[in-house]
């Protein structure tokens, strides 16, 4: 789980709670429950059943893609001409994906964390030539961690997959959590889990408000 500044600005900054609210909305868009796994595969080739409003209420579906890649899991773009939100992973997550990985479902949550968070960012970058998106993705200097786009998307991915409620009820269930059950309960790795226990632990009221 990567941490800091490894993406660029976005447009607005997000804390620990409002990406837990945004994640719980999310959750309840795609009709999981609080303690519920999250189906990678499931989600990415049911994508085209969901769509988000920009700011100017113009609406834009989502899509997926397989692609071949060799050194990126895959990665998230605005289409302009066919106006669609498509997350594309390579044909190694794919399988992965499958296959039930979590990393590959971990993958999913994040970039889907990028389409919720940074939609009006995607579309803009969609619009550059090609000289000024490599520019644009360079841009990582100058902002706080809670102002970056792949610390955002990660944090939100953390709260999609193991929401603060869905942890609750697992630690009033068996009396103390573990990063074993949190990881076998909702199908993520023993690092995921232990960062997101990590963080529940230290803000719980502020994560279950």
């Amino acid at each position: 789980m990567n941490k800091g500044h490894s993406g660029v600005c976005a447009d607005q900054g997000h804390s620990y709670r409002s990406l837990e609210q945004i994640a719980h909305k999310v959750r309840g868009y795609l009709n999981l429950t609080n303690d519920e796994a999250l189906n990678g595969l499931e989600l990415f080739e049911n994508l085209d059943e969901i769509s988000i409003k920009l700011r100017n209420g113009k609406v834009i579906p989502f899509r997926s893609g397989v692609v071949a890649l060799e050194d990126s899991e895959g990665y998230t773009r605005y289409d302009m001409r066919k106006n669609f939100m498509e997350i594309l992973a390579s044909e190694q997550t794919y399988d992965r994906l499958e296959a039930g990985h979590s990393r590959a479902t971990y993958f999913i949550a994040h970039e889907l964390g990028h389409c919720v968070l940074h939609t009006d960012q995607l579309v803009r970058l969609a619009e550059l030539p090609v000289r000024q998106q490599a520019a644009f993705h360079r841009g990582r200097k100058g902002h706080e961690p809670y102002e970056d786009t792949e610390w955002q998307a990660n944090a939100f991915a953390s709260a999609m997959l193991m929401p603060a409620i869905g942890l609750q009820i697992l630690d009033e269930k068996h009396g103390c959590l573990t990063v074993s059950l949190v990881a076998e309960r909702f199908g993520v790795s023993i690092e995921a889990a232990g960062y997101r226990l990590d963080l529940f632990e230290n803000r719980r009221s502020e994560l279950l408000t």
